[in-house]
């Protein structure tokens, strides 16, 4: 008598690590979106987890032993990090020191650093233009991606007045702009195709909004990649 073993073995998918405050805690989390938005499209599953502390900067998040102590994990495909919303734009030098700091720790471990493009806040449009020259510069010193959720946003306030990505106090994401931010992420850094028809999200979203917010994330990535860098002033 001969006796067949089958193994089934389950399809290892990639491992992400998010590093931020609260734009990347909010509604949820980032991180869990990504995930969910990964999930409806590929055949695998993401692992994810996400280290964020209010109103922390990049300065922060290097002085914080337990973030340098998990990126050295090396468990991590890709480490996801997220700076101040002002610090780009008010102190660019400190940025770019720690930001690169953090994206060479990251390297070191094995690990594929991204920069995450935060948004201008509601009243103040023209913050972009900082904010993308300094997530710019740093892809560009580390050939690392930038996820431009900043151009995504703006996209929204400029093209669809009728959807909010911005909470009450005009900084923070709403749950709309939280998704839009995931889509920008999944497609950035996994390929995800957001016009497909059976992409996550929210159950809170109105299926209008949801078809409408990742259609600009796809244009946001895409207008990103090229000359001039997306939306301008």
């Amino acid at each position: 008598m001969s006796f067949a073993i089958l193994l089934a073995v389950v399809a290892s998918g990639p491992s992400v690590l998010f590093v931020g405050n609260s734009y990347t805690a909010a509604n949820g989390g980032l991180s869990g979106m990504v995930e969910q938005i990964y999930e409806s499209v590929e055949p695998d599953t993401l692992t994810v987890e996400q280290l964020t502390t209010g109103g922390a900067c990049f300065e922060d998040h290097w002085n914080n032993q337990s973030v340098r102590e998990e990126i050295l994990t090396g468990q991590w495909d890709t480490v996801i990090f997220q700076e101040q919303s002002c610090m780009p734009v008010i102190a660019p030098a400190r940025t770019y020191t720690f930001g690169d700091s953090l994206a060479w720790l990251t390297e070191a471990a094995g690990c594929n650093p991204v920069f995450l493009m935060t948004w201008a806040r509601k009243n103040d449009p023209l913050m972009l233009e900082g904010l993308r020259a300094g997530y710019s510069r740093m892809g560009a010193v580390h050939g690392s991606p930038v996820a431009p959720c900043g151009i995504a946003f703006e996209l929204v306030r400029t093209g669809h007045p009728e959807i909010n990505p911005y909470s009450t106090d005009g900084a923070h994401p709403s749950l709309q702009g939280s998704y839009l931010a995931a889509c920008v992420i999944a497609a950035t850094v996994y390929g995800i195709d957001l016009t497909a028809a059976w992409v996550w999200q929210p159950a809170e979203v109105s299926i209008e909004d949801g078809e409408i917010l990742r259609l600009v994330a796809d244009l946001a990535c895409s207008s990103y990649l090229q000359p001039g860098g997306g939306v301008s002033q």
